[in-house]
């Protein structure tokens, strides 16, 4: 695909819209798993099982209704961004285990500006000022968000928010450079997680044929986090994975990124509901500054557009 040099105002504002309700619904994961409050690699197992069951599922009934929808694996760069992916989401729970909030959030807010590099150092493309502007602004905000939480924290978790960051910005990249439709690719990461969290739990491959490895073994939950599970992994993350996949089909990269800082402003403010986890002031300046930006920028990108 040749990229043009801007897209018409009906794409520009489709993929403002993917975009902006797959990072709507990813805002909830984050108080979701608070709810579930179960170990790392049975959550994490779970949850990646649930997406490549949903994915796969959806796929299949598009097959059969004859859709014609995208190809689990959409060439050599549906493969990148399958791994890319599944590496992301391991990176980032092993982050989440192994360092500050303060600190993998602030990293994970590098994400727009790792996108809008790589960008511009693989295709040549640049973002306007007022792209730039909203990167700026919006990571201020992320800073007054988690600026007193900030410390060392460990070196090896920073890595790993790091690692989750680059992997993100690289497959927005790859997805707007092709402009190929990967919402599908899901399912494969999901997969490919499942495997990694099942062996990295303790299970074994007989385990797999008995019964009592998922009520009593490693890879259990107990009745009460079933509900969230599954809200988690058959709603919340295909929905937000599949439409965050499409969204750089139709803007840019660092676009797609920066609406990623949606979980950064409200995800707190979700989990105070869900948990009464108490949010603070500097939390609540922070969101009302990158929500602003977020919304002034689309709208002018989208008059801007129209012109």
């Amino acid at each position: 695909m040749t990229l043009t040099a801007a897209a018409p105002t009906s794409d520009h504002r489709k993929g403002l819209t993917l975009t902006f309700i797959g990072a709507m619904v990813i805002t909830f994961d984050t108080p979701v798993l608070r709810l579930i409050d179960g170990p790392q690699w049975t959550v994490m197992f779970w949850r990646a099982s649930l997406l490549c069951l949903s994915v796969l599922t959806w796929w299949l009934v598009m097959r059969v209704l004859k859709k014609s929808p995208p190809p689990l694996i959409n060439g050599t760069s549906g493969l990148a961004i399958i791994l890319l992916y599944a590496i992301g989401n391991i990176t980032f729970i092993t982050a989440v285990f192994n360092t500050t909030i303060a600190n993998v959030v602030f990293i994970l807010a590098l994400t727009p500006m790792f996108a809008a590099v790589m960008s511009f150092l693989w295709f040549r493309e640049n973002l306007s000022g007022a792209t730039w502007l909203a990167l700026i602004t919006s990571l201020f905000g992320v800073a007054v968000i988690v600026w007193s939480g900030l410390n060392t924290g460990s070196t090896f978790g920073d890595l790993m928010a790091a690692a989750t960051a680059l992997t993100m910005a690289m497959a927005f990249t790859i997805t707007r450079r092709t402009g190929k439709d990967m919402s599908m690719s899901p399912a494969l990461v999901g997969a490919i997680t499942a495997a990694i969290a099942f062996f990295a739990s303790g299970a074994t491959m007989p385990d797999l044929f008995k019964l009592d490895t998922f009520t009593i073994g490693s890879l259990a939950l107990e009745p009460q986090q079933w509900g969230w599970m599954l809200l988690n992994g058959m709603i919340i993350m295909p929905l937000s994975y599949s439409l965050l996949a499409l969204g750089p089909r139709y803007i840019t990269a660092a676009e797609v990124a920066l609406f990623l800082l949606l979980e950064t402003a409200l995800a707190p403010i979700w989990v105070w509901f869900a948990v009464g986890e108490k949010v603070s002031l500097p939390t609540l300046i922070g969101g009302s500054i990158i929500l602003t930006t977020l919304m002034v920028h689309s709208f002018y990108k989208l008059r801007l557009k129209r012109r």
